[in-house]
């Protein structure tokens, strides 16, 4: 009888032992799908800012001499590095907006990257960081869509983050049709409201 109480304890310990091993390759494998999943996320998101067709502009006093000359206006995402939002507006509205050729003579699409060490060139012919340019828009939140005249003046309400794709390029079509007849003279703007989309 003592033979066979050792036995079963042995072999509880030893159904331990699997279940623990099987417990930690559980987690090792759970522990890769999670980093995988990661690793595919922002591979993603690096491929569609790569892919983009959209201009990230550094030179703004030059852009708005053809903004002045045509009269349109100027459609710009403020990005940041390693910003997953930012990455899939660029993929799923800007770009293609700017392949479809349907906005060519309405308005210029174009991005700039907040955080990044470069100097730009703003309206007045400045040399700046990216990041005080951004801060002339009261915009330090990615993605953010600003709609700007000529002089760089935010002319109707600036679009932050992204919500449904499904929705969102018909409010930026409306806010481009705003800022269009704003720039054209057919409606006057007072002030401005921020408006803000949810992730």
């Amino acid at each position: 009888s003592w033979y066979c109480f050792f036995s079963i304890i042995f072999q509880c310990r030893d159904m331990s032992d699997f279940t623990l091993k099987a417990m930690m390759r559980q987690n090792r494998s759970m522990k890769f799908l999670i980093q995988f999943v990661l690793l595919c996320s922002l591979s993603t998101a690096i491929f569609a800012m790569d892919d983009s067709a959209v201009v990230e502009e550094d030179n703004f006093q030059a852009l708005s001499v053809q903004m002045k000359q045509k009269s349109m206006g100027l459609v710009m995402m403020l990005h940041a590095e390693n910003c997953h939002y930012c990455a899939v507006m660029d993929a799923e509205i800007l770009s293609p907006m700017e392949r479809s050729g349907e906005y060519k003579q309405r308005v210029f699409i174009r991005k700039l990257q907040i955080d990044k060490a470069e100097l730009v060139t703003n309206f007045k012919g400045e040399r700046v960081e990216a990041s005080d340019l951004a801060d002339e828009y009261d915009s330090r939140l990615t993605p953010a869509l600003v709609f700007l005249d000529h002089t760089g003046e935010e002319k109707v309400v600036k679009m932050i983050g992204i919500n449904s794709i499904e929705f969102y390029g018909a409010s930026v079509d409306e806010q481009i049709d705003e800022l269009l007849m704003v720039i054209k003279g057919d409606v006057k703007k007072d002030g401005l409201t921020m408006k803000l989309s949810t992730n």
